[in-house]
């Protein structure tokens, strides 16, 4: 009787080790699936940024004092496709001296924008 303590001990052991490397396991596989999702989020965020950044750069860069509206579509890796998930939109108002706008850069698998950008130009006459 006395060899099979130690041998249940054993198992007992064994089982306890098993299960905590299971336990282990699960929770490094949520990590890193959580991880995953936060890179696609965070790449998506800096594709919106860039492409923000490029509308409003061409908004104020035009020197076009009417005011408007466009809409223009990209695919996932920024370049422009009709029928890409990524749409920037942007408006452009005149309010005296100023023309105002916003870039709103929008995910078809998303309801709310990704990113916003306010945008002014300064129109009116500089005196020397």
């Amino acid at each position: 009787m006395k060899q099979g303590k130690p041998i249940t001990a054993f198992y007992v052991e064994a089982l306890l080790m098993i299960v905590g490397f299971v336990g282990i396991l699960l929770a490094l596989t949520k990590i890193f699936g959580l991880s995953r999702n936060e890179s696609i989020q965070a790449k998506l965020l800096t594709n919106a940024v860039t492409l923000a950044q490029n509308a409003a750069d061409s908004l104020i860069a035009s020197g076009d004092k009417r005011e408007g509206e466009f809409v223009d579509y990209y695919s996932d890796d920024m370049t422009p496709d009709p029928n890409g998930p990524l749409s920037v939109h942007g408006t452009w108002i005149r309010e005296g001296d100023m023309m105002r706008g916003t870039v709103l850069v929008y995910d078809s698998r998303q309801k709310e924008p990704l990113f916003s950008l306010p945008i002014c130009r300064y129109v009116g006459e500089v005196s020397p």
